[in-house]
């Protein structure tokens, strides 16, 4: 009898010790679905967020990091995939790996799980080999994250390891602007507090009239409270490009040589108490403007660009009737992280680019139907045409008037009709599919196209998704219209954005 007394007090002291070490630790909740959640670096940044759907799009391998976790004992991760067999996930906690890695197979949405007992920042690495690799949420079972150490109501709401030397009361000025500290010398990692603002940088330098973050690099921005938006004033080298963890990012054209500026790149609707830039070329700031209330007005003066235009469509208008002979497509879907595909007619006289935001068919290119042209930018529409520059037009578009010059060995166009409205209507013949375009250009001009491809669309099908950043026209990316040419990204204003 003794002995049965004495397993059950044991048994049931042990269970005490259970029931108190189980509610001591909290769940915290991270959405990747919009948006990097403040509590988390990436490295590099995410290249866009599929908010309906698989979150945060990653096309290189990453490491995401969530800093201060006390007691960790499970870590879940709501994850995609568009391979199966080789892209990988491997979590760290306190330097040290927790649970087994994780080869990802072709799904959407599935949940991984990480079970262990360690404390530490938490490190995610995602190995990406090909295709993309999505997450859409984080779910981390500790006592405590960062300085998070409240009753955990509102679990994954910490504002991180490292804010303690931040004044949360602080009253920010619109705007508040930090510059220059000192100089520190270069190629190494600091940080500064100015006017209740952290700068973070993983490798730069700083002098007398600049800091700033080393190609490769990062800078990150703290706050005690959201901050809204970010305005450099500075240098980026030449080939200067940028991503950022929250907010819309956009930055001067350093494509040809490096540019001295103010602004040299702004990030607006941060919405966020820390925002990480990620620079592939060197950028040094000069001053550094930060809203709380709301974004700045940045009109097209403050970048030096023009707005695309219709100056190269015949002011006279005109009815073209064009029988094309040749049809390339290209399914870009899986690299915009949304429905689009690519046209591109052609005819002796003629050639057209079509931007459909339609999923690709495998039979017919385009399941049949009308899609309305417009500039809505919705699934089941044709992209209107926004017009050209100097350089390049931008879909839906027809190019003529071809001139060759042999000094270049190169064809030209010299007119561009550009469609903003009609329909492109898609019907199954007893010759294959009918492709038809009729629509009005910007100047008045009709149009009426057609074309047949015969048999099935795997005869003209080349879309390699590695190839995708080589594609030109207006886009919708991370939830704006932008302009993809040459493996570049614009603002309608022709600002570099990404």
């Amino acid at each position: 009898m003794k002995q049965f007394l004495l397993n059950f007090r044991f048994l049931a002291i042990a269970a005490l010790t259970m029931i108190a070490m189980s509610a001591s630790a909290k769940e915290f909740t991270y959405n990747f679905m919009n948006t990097l959640p403040s509590e988390w670096t990436s490295n590099p940044a995410p290249l866009a967020f599929e908010s309906t759907n698989r979150g945060c799009q990653y096309t290189s391998s990453a490491t995401l990091t969530l800093k201060g976790a006390k007691n960790v004992t499970k870590v879940v991760l709501t994850c995609s995939s568009n391979l199966a067999g080789k892209n990988t996930i491997a979590l760290k906690v306190g330097g040290k790996a927790y649970g087994e890695t994780v080869t990802m197979g072709k799904e959407t949405n599935v949940e991984k799980t990480f079970t262990g007992s360690a404390s530490g920042d938490i490190t995610i690495d995602i190995t990406r080999v090909d295709k993309s690799v999505y997450i859409s949420k984080i779910v981390v079972t500790a006592d405590e994250i960062g300085s998070n150490t409240g009753g955990g109501d509102t679990p994954g709401t910490g504002t991180g390891e490292g804010d303690t030397d931040l004044d949360p009361n602080y009253t920010y000025a619109e705007p508040t602007i930090i510059t220059p500290t000192g100089t520190i010398g270069s190629n190494t990692a600091y940080s500064f507090v100015q006017n209740n603002i952290r700068v973070d940088v993983s490798t730069g330098g700083q002098s007398e009239s600049y800091f700033g973050c080393n190609a490769g690099n990062s800078i990150t921005f703290t706050a005690s409270k959201n901050i809204k938006a970010v305005v450099v004033n500075g240098y980026v080298k030449k080939e200067f490009e940028a991503q950022s963890t929250s907010g819309t990012i956009a930055y001067v054209d350093a494509s040809e040589d490096a540019v001295e500026t103010n602004p040299v790149l702004a990030i607006t609707d941060v919405d966020s108490k820390t925002v990480t830039i990620t620079c592939e070329k060197q950028m040094r700031c000069y001053s550094v403007e930060f809203y709380f209330v709301e974004n700045p007005e940045l009109g097209d003066d403050d970048w030096g660009d023009d707005e695309f235009n219709f100056d190269y469509e015949p002011n006279v208008a005109t009815t073209l009737n064009i029988t094309f002979t040749e049809m390339e497509a290209e399914d870009y879907s899986e690299y915009f992280g949304y429905e689009y595909t690519d046209l591109y007619f052609s005819s002796e006289e003629y050639e057209m680019e079509v931007a459909a935001f339609v999923p690709y068919n495998e039979e017919t290119v385009l399941a049949p139907g009308t899609y309305e042209i417009n500039d809505s930018y919705e699934v089941g529409t044709v992209q209107a045409s926004p017009g050209g520059d100097d350089y390049y037009d931008y879909p839906t578009y027809i190019a003529t008037g071809f001139q060759y010059d042999a000094e270049e060995d190169a064809w030209y166009y010299t007119q561009s009709y550009y469609v903003v409205s009609g329909t492109l209507t898609v019907s199954k013949v007893s010759n294959g599919t009918k492709f038809e375009i009729n629509g009005k250009t910007a100047k008045g001009s009709t149009v009426n196209a057609s074309y047949i491809l015969p048999g099935n669309a795997d005869a003209i099908h080349n879309a390699k998704q590695e190839e995708a950043k080589t594609a030109v026209g207006k886009k919708i990316l991370n939830g704006r219209v932008v302009i993809v040419n040459k493996e570049k990204v614009y603002d309608a204003s022709g600002r570099r954005v990404e």
